[in-house]
Parts: structure tokens; C-alpha cells; sequence
């Protein structure tokens, strides 16, 4: 069974907020999700996010992560990526000769830069990549309208 460790973790950097990422979107997540004052976040994966006309991509580095300890969710224009690693030992039987891997919780937030269509958002993982596939739609904000001016 997959636990999480019981020792105390090695201390690392303070993680920060992601650039353009203002404190107010911050706070909101940490009413949505009760994160305030819990354990601190161990790692922030890795991430690839490309596009294509039809659809944006995000591939983030989850190795080690099982599917059922993942939660994808979306807030505004951020998608969420929340989950929690377990040891895969018993450490009653294991003597750390060296532990460079992180376990914990993984959380990691993606602004999205244009608008998507998020009905049809889907997430796929495999072989420790969560794909997270976001249609496109049309941004109506660009387009010139004309708007006629009335006489009173």
C-alpha cells in the first residue's frame, strides 16, 4: 500500500506564486480548496503547454503519481493541477542510502492565454504524463463591431 513519508522532509525552497499570477487568484484558491495553513506543496511539475488552431495542449510531469491521486480542475482562466505522491515502500524494511525523489503534495497552476471552449476540456495520463487537451474557440473580443450612434 502507498503511504506517504513519516519523516520529516528535507527542507527546501519556499514555493512562490507563478509569475502573472496575482495574490488575489491566490487567496481564491485557497478558499476553494482549503490549502491555507495545510501541508506545504513539496513539488511543482513540470510543464509543456503548445497549441494548435483547433485546440491548447498542457503536458505536465507526474512520474510516480498514481491516476486516482489527481484532480484537474479549472478556475476563471487557470487550470488546476492538484495531487499527492506517495513512498511506494515500507520503510520499516528500507535503510535511505540516498532519497532524491519528492513526495507529497504537487500543485501547479496554468493561466490560460486565450479562450477555450471548457465544456470540452478532457485529461488523459499515461506512462507519467498528464495530458490535459482544451479546445479553442473563436475570441470575439478582438473583432471590430460597429456600433450605431442613436439621436435623442
Amino acid at each position: 500500500m502507498a503511504k506517504m513519508s513519516k519523516k520529516n522532509p528535507v527542507p527546501s525552497p519556499p514555493i512562490e506564486a507563478e509569475a502573472g499570477m496575482s495574490g488575489f487568484i491566490m487567496e481564491g484558491m485557497e478558499e476553494i480548496y482549503h490549502t491555507k495553513g495545510s501541508q506545504p506543496i513539496n513539488y511543482v511539475p513540470k510543464v509543456d503547454m503548445y497549441s494548435t488552431p483547433e485546440e491548447l495542449i498542457i503536458e505536465a510531469e507526474m512520474a510516480g503519481v498514481r491516476k486516482e491521486d489527481i484532480d484537474v480542475s479549472l478556475f476563471k482562466n487557470t487550470v488546476v493541477i492538484k495531487a499527492i505522491k506517495f513512498e511506494c515502500f515500507d520503510e520499516k524494511n528500507v535503510n535511505y542510502v540516498c532519497m532524491e525523489r519528492n513526495f507529497g503534495k504537487i500543485y501547479r497552476t496554468v493561466e490560460l492565454p486565450f479562450p477555450v471552449d471548457t465544456g470540452r476540456i478532457k485529461a488523459i495520463y499515461k506512462n507519467g504524463i498528464l495530458t490535459i487537451i482544451i479546445p479553442r474557440i473563436e475570441d470575439r473580443r478582438v473583432k471590430v463591431k460597429h456600433i450605431p450612434i442613436d439621436s435623442q
